[in-house]
């Protein structure tokens, strides 16, 4: 579950930065950007969960969606939450500064791109039908 795989991502890049700390490429004060990814991601990840939660639908991936939430950041991507648990990995990467630890982001946006959006998408598709259709015509899957 994307869960798992975030956390995975993040023990991830502090084993690589551990493992191979001459290959930091990014010193201090640069890699305070790294922070302001994190509070970004952070905040639209908030955003998006409060939406769910908002309207009664699970936040839990694979379980039967009750709604389909188009408000918010919703407008701009139809997955904000894995978008910005990427962009809190990115900005941990920048953080640490290690080249290696930039793998982490990569494999968890390839991770949900390829296994959990096609699937999470034809489950709204079959539940929610030209609704669900329309809404993928006017907002992309990611910005």
């Amino acid at each position: 579950k994307p869960p798992f795989i975030a956390l995975f991502c993040i023990l991830l890049e502090l084993l690589l930065n551990y493992l191979f700390p001459n290959l930091r490429f990014i010193s201090k004060p640069y890699n305070k950007i790294g922070i302001v990814f994190i509070i970004l991601g952070f905040a639209n990840l908030i955003w998006s969960f409060y939406l769910f939660k908002k309207n009664k639908t699970p936040i839990i991936p694979g379980k039967k969606p009750t709604f389909v939430v188009i408000g918010g950041p919703y407008m701009i991507t139809r997955n904000p939450m894995y978008l910005s648990v990427t962009i809190i990995l990115l900005g941990i990467s920048f953080y640490i500064g290690n080249v290696l630890g930039f793998v982490a982001p990569l494999i968890f946006f390839l991770a949900v791109n390829y296994v959990f959006v096609p699937f999470e998408e034809n489950l709204l598709e079959s539940i929610f039908g030209n609704k669900y259709l329309d809404y993928k015509k006017r907002v992309r899957r990611w910005i």
